[in-house]
């Protein structure tokens, strides 16, 4: 969807949908069992990530917000919700196309209903946004400690491959990812159950050795519906979902993922 944020609007909560619309995140506790590995069974032996769990993506917002001050917060989050509407369209309708096609499309349909002139530098500058993504400031020692311990990790993302693996590199953090699982593959988005069983069919282990970590409420649902073991990394601080059933963990930060890993069984500041 995707999966960004200096001053930016944040009014309330915001889902996935608006993804873009946050901007600073204070510090929260995570809520985490006491032993993740005494609720999991098997040990999980990979983790996939959503591509907004190592990425942050509130720049998109930022300089949507550079180029029409005005209107750009409003811009950004319109796109979002677009692109996301867009992207379950595609996926129900059987009629695929990947993230960048449906990322212009959204940000086209959005200037215009804002009465907004699009340059083509504009343009091109919003959608490249998508492959500059920084890290957010936890990742790099939790990638660490993961790998340490053995266990692979994968990006399993409705991003394409070529801006997941621009966004690694330019990141430096691409040693510690195996290559990534894009949905282009399946060609169908997440929450459709064939995005979730890539990481099955890529390394042949039963669901319950797979962990997932989701930045959106809604991702972190689908995977649990799918069968994955699930840490939900809620970064923005949205309302969880009221479907049930919850995620196995939810934190604000990446520490929700070494605790679903059995790494750690508490919050970290």
């Amino acid at each position: 969807m995707i999966e960004s944020e200096p001053t930016l609007a944040v009014a309330r909560p915001i889902s996935r949908r608006t993804l873009v619309r946050g901007m600073a995140i204070s510090a929260g506790t995570a809520a985490l069992p006491k032993s993740a590995r005494a609720m999991s069974g098997s040990k999980i032996k990979v983790i996939a990530f959503d591509g907004f769990v190592i990425f942050d993506p509130r720049p998109v917002t930022a300089l949507a917000v550079h180029h029409f001050p005005e209107k750009g917060a409003a811009l950004a989050a319109a796109w979002s919700t677009k692109l996301f509407g867009y992207s379950w369209l595609a996926t129900a309708a059987g009629h695929y196309r990947d993230f960048p096609a449906l990322a212009d499309a959204a940000l086209r349909y959005t200037a215009q209903s804002l009465e907004l002139t699009l340059s083509p530098d504009v343009r091109r500058d919003l959608l490249g946004a998508y492959q500059r993504l920084e890290v957010w400031s936890d990742v790099a020692p939790a990638l660490e400690e993961l790998r340490r311990a053995g266990i692979r990790l994968v990006f399993l993302s409705n991003l394409s491959e070529p801006m997941l693996v621009a966004n690694m590199r330019q990141a430096g953090i691409a040693r510690f990812f195996d290559p990534p699982l894009s949905t282009d593959r399946v060609q169908k988005f997440k929450p459709a159950p064939a995005a979730y069983n890539m990481a099955v069919e890529a390394y042949g282990l039963p669901r319950d050795e797979i962990g997932f970590a989701a930045f959106g409420g809604w991702d972190a649902l689908g995977a649990t519906w799918f069968g994955y073991r699930t840490a939900w990394i809620n970064r923005l601080g949205v309302t969880p979902e009221t479907l049930d059933p919850p995620p196995l963990i939810s934190s604000r930060g990446i520490e929700g993922v070494l605790a679903l890993a059995g790494l750690t069984s508490t919050a970290r500041p």
